[in-house]
C-alpha cells in the first residue's frame, strides 16, 4: 500500500510545477504586452500633436489683447515687441497690432509661436494726426495755387481783352481821322478848283457859227482846233 503511493505523490509534484510554470510564462507575457501597448499609444499621440497644423487668423490691425487671446485660443502661443520704439508692452490694450508672423492664412504648427509687431495707440493716433495736417496742409496749399492760376489766368485774359479794345479803338480812330482826312482833301480839292475857275476870265460869248468848239462851262473856244481846246474850261461840252 505505501509503495503504490510513492509514484501517485510524485506525478502530483510534477504536475504542479508545470502549472506554476505556465503561470509564470504567461504572466510575463501579459506584462509585455501590457507594458508595450501604452508605449505605442504614447507615440502615436505624440505623432499627432506634432503634425496637427492650424490655420493662422489675421490679427493685423487688432488691439494686442484681443489678438493675443485669438491665437491663444487656436493653441497658439504669442510673443509681440514694440515694432518702432522698442517700448514695454504693459496695458495691452492700449497697443496695436501692425505686422504678424506667420501670415494670416499660413499654416502653422499648434503651439508653435506666432511673433507680432505693434505699436502704441497713443503713436498711431499722433501720426494719424500729422498725417491728417499735412494732407489738409496739402489740399490747402492746391487750392491756393489753383485761385492764384485762376487769377492769373483772369488778369490776362483781362490784359489780352484791354490790348484788343485799344487795338479796335486805334483802328476806328485810324479811320476817322482817314475819313477825316479824305474829306478834308476832297474839300480842298473843291475850293482849289472853284478858286481856279474864280479865277478865269468869263466865257466871252461868242455866236457859234455852227463848226465854233463850246466848252463845259459855256465858253466859245476860239478856235475850230479840237486839240487843246477847253484846257482851263471844264473840257469839250460838244
Amino acid at each position: 500500500m505505501k509503495e503504490s503511493t510513492v509514484p501517485a505523490v510524485g506525478r502530483l509534484k510534477k504536475t504542479l510545477a508545470l502549472a506554476v510554470l505556465a503561470g509564470l510564462m504567461l504572466t510575463g507575457c501579459g506584462g509585455k504586452q501590457a507594458a508595450t501597448q501604452p508605449t505605442a499609444t504614447a507615440t502615436a499621440t505624440a505623432v499627432s500633436q506634432t503634425t496637427e497644423t492650424v490655420v493662422v487668423p489675421a490679427v493685423v490691425n487688432l488691439t494686442l489683447d484681443k489678438a493675443k487671446d485669438q491665437l491663444e485660443k487656436l493653441g497658439f502661443k504669442v510673443e509681440a515687441v514694440d515694432s518702432a520704439k522698442g517700448k514695454s508692452i504693459i496695458v495691452k490694450s492700449n497697443w496695436q497690432v501692425v505686422s504678424q508672423d506667420p501670415a494670416n492664412g499660413a499654416q502653422a504648427e499648434k503651439g508653435s509661436t506666432v511673433r507680432l509687431g505693434v505699436r502704441n495707440l497713443d503713436d498711431v493716433a499722433a501720426e494719424k494726426a500729422a498725417a491728417e495736417k499735412a494732407a489738409a496742409d496739402k489740399a490747402a496749399a492746391e487750392q491756393a495755387a489753383a485761385a492764384k492760376a485762376a487769377a492769373d489766368k483772369a488778369a490776362a485774359d483781362k490784359a489780352v481783352a484791354d490790348k484788343a479794345a485799344a487795338d479796335q479803338a486805334a483802328a476806328d480812330q485810324a479811320a476817322a481821322d482817314k475819313a477825316a482826312a479824305d474829306q478834308a482833301a476832297a474839300a480842298k480839292a473843291a475850293a482849289d478848283q472853284a478858286a481856279r475857275n474864280a479865277a478865269q476870265p468869263p466865257a466871252a460869248t461868242v455866236p457859234n457859227s455852227g463848226g465854233a468848239i463850246i466848252c463845259s462851262d459855256g465858253y466859245v473856244w476860239p478856235s475850230t482846233t479840237r486839240q487843246g481846246a477847253c484846257s482851263r474850261h471844264g473840257g469839250i461840252a460838244k
